[in-house]
């Protein structure tokens, strides 16, 4: 008499799964336990406590020329700060993965590979929650920061907003600006049109920035007030800012425009309204109201 085995029998292409294996807790506990991933680890707590210094380096390095001269350029150094440290982390466990395999795996002799201690991390279900679900978290953090602070900022330059209709009862005034290789002209419509190779500006004052290019693709970058934006042939693009310091500051082309593009800069002087009126008298100018 025969008997027919009856119990379910593996497709081909299908391995059967392991009736031995280990609960995920575990895994991930042996996993922890390992020498390299407790190196990996300590690599990357050094990598991050290097990093966070570093975000008040950075801000140090860019307020160096007098920034933030403008509430834009606080915005911008504070989301740059912000980053820095929310993505640290990250960055830490990436290059310390790097470094150990490099400096670590890399030793690895003999002709046979090593035992494979355990079933990989990457089939650890808690590990793999853990790790979508922290990134997922940081990644939503920075969207939801960076669209706050895109808005923020287009405020404060008031984005595409006619001059007249910009959201602040001070007097504003409108500035043309002009790119030509390689160079910056500055004409003051309301003051008799004057024009000026170096910007002139009064301190808590809306300036309005109509701009546009004689030739090639520019980009109107003034640096420490933290705005910035292309200056087109044949088309007008607009931005403005409010400039909170006095002092001299940077204006360059961030658009590499031709032989010598890095040399079309020139500089804006953030000054009194009594030596920006006295000012515009010597230019032939008539007075701000």
């Amino acid at each position: 008499m025969s008997t027919v085995d009856d119990r379910p029998v593996a497709e081909a292409d299908e391995p059967e799964e392991p009736t031995n294996r280990p609960e995920a807790s575990y895994r991930l506990r042996e996993w922890l336990s390992r020498p390299y991933v407790r190196h990996i680890l300590i690599i990357a707590a050094v990598i991050t406590l290097l990093v966070v210094p570093a975000a008040w380096l950075v801000i140090f390095f860019m307020n160096m020329t007098g920034a933030p001269a403008s509430s834009i350029m606080s915005e911008i150094e504070k989301t740059m700060f912000v980053f820095t440290i929310v993505s640290a982390p990250l960055m830490a466990i990436t290059l310390a993965i790097l470094a150990y395999s490099l400096l670590g795996w890399g030793r690895v002799s003999g002709d046979e590979p090593p035992m494979q201690e355990s079933p990989a991390i990457r089939s650890n279900p808690i590990a793999i929650t853990l790790w979508i679900g922290t990134t997922s978290v940081l990644a939503a953090f920075l969207v939801v920061w960076g669209v706050t602070e895109l808005a923020t900022i287009t405020a404060y330059s008031y984005g595409s907003t006619p001059a007249n209709q910009q959201p602040n009862a001070t007097k504003r005034i409108d500035i043309n600006v002009t790119g030509q290789q390689w160079l910056w002209t500055f004409a003051y419509p309301d003051q008799n049109d004057i024009t000026a190779p170096v910007l002139v500006v009064p301190i808590d004052t809306p300036l309005y920035f109509n701009v546009t290019s004689l030739d090639v693709v520019h980009n109107f970058w003034v640096v420490e007030l933290g705005i910035k934006i292309d200056a087109n042939p044949g088309a007008i693009t607009n931005t403005g800012v409010t400039p909170n310091k006095l002092g001299t500051f940077n204006i360059r082309c961030a658009e590499l425009c031709g032989l010598h593009h890095a040399y079309m800069q020139t500089q804006i002087n953030v000054v009194t309204q009594e030596e920006f009126d006295s000012w515009v008298r010597e230019m032939g100018g008539s007075k701000t109201v």
